[in-house]
């Protein structure tokens, strides 16, 4: 039996094209998987927040860990407000906020900058001690994570904690 020339190296070839191929789907299998929860997060809470807070519309979601997780949605309620609601986790507890009653995420960051930070990584609105605070989450210039809260009312640091 007489073999084709380059036979050995046409099935390398596609033995190659298909790993890379099992391997592609693969990590897309993972990554969603691993996003799955927060999508299902978003989505019971926008649910809530239209049930129980009048949100029309949805602009943005936020997700807060610190001593508890809260879920935050941003949008537009039945009276054309642009409001904030936060969401327990545990037990559903619920605050809405007015957005022009307080700092916004541009502005948390915009403080956050006066760190210095050499890269800001997120904004997040959650609840600390029952107040509402924005959690502003940046590398310093040591590349180092830090984190501080400001107040959602007036700005003014709540927290801050360096070189994690």
């Amino acid at each position: 039996m007489k073999r084709v020339k380059g036979y050995r190296s046409g099935v390398k070839k596609l033995f190659a094209i298909a790993f890379i191929v099992v391997v592609f789907f693969g990590v897309g299998i993972i990554y969603w998987q691993a996003q799955s929860p927060r999508e299902t997060a978003e989505k019971n809470a926008i649910s809530f927040a239209r049930k129980h807070a009048d949100l029309k519309s949805e602009t943005a979601f936020y997700l807060f860990n610190r001593k508890q997780t809260y879920f935050t949605v941003a949008g537009t309620n039945t009276k054309n407000q642009k409001i904030f609601v936060i969401i327990a986790k545990k037990g559903g507890a619920t605050k809405v906020l007015l957005q022009n009653k307080g700092i916004s995420e541009t502005g948390a960051i915009a403080l956050a900058k006066k760190e210095n930070p050499k890269k800001i990584l997120k904004a997040t609105l959650g609840l600390w001690s029952n107040n509402p605070v924005w959690e502003v989450t940046y590398l310093n210039n040591s590349g180092n994570l830090c984190y501080v809260l400001y107040n959602y009312k007036n700005g003014n640091m709540v927290k801050s904690i360096q070189n994690i």
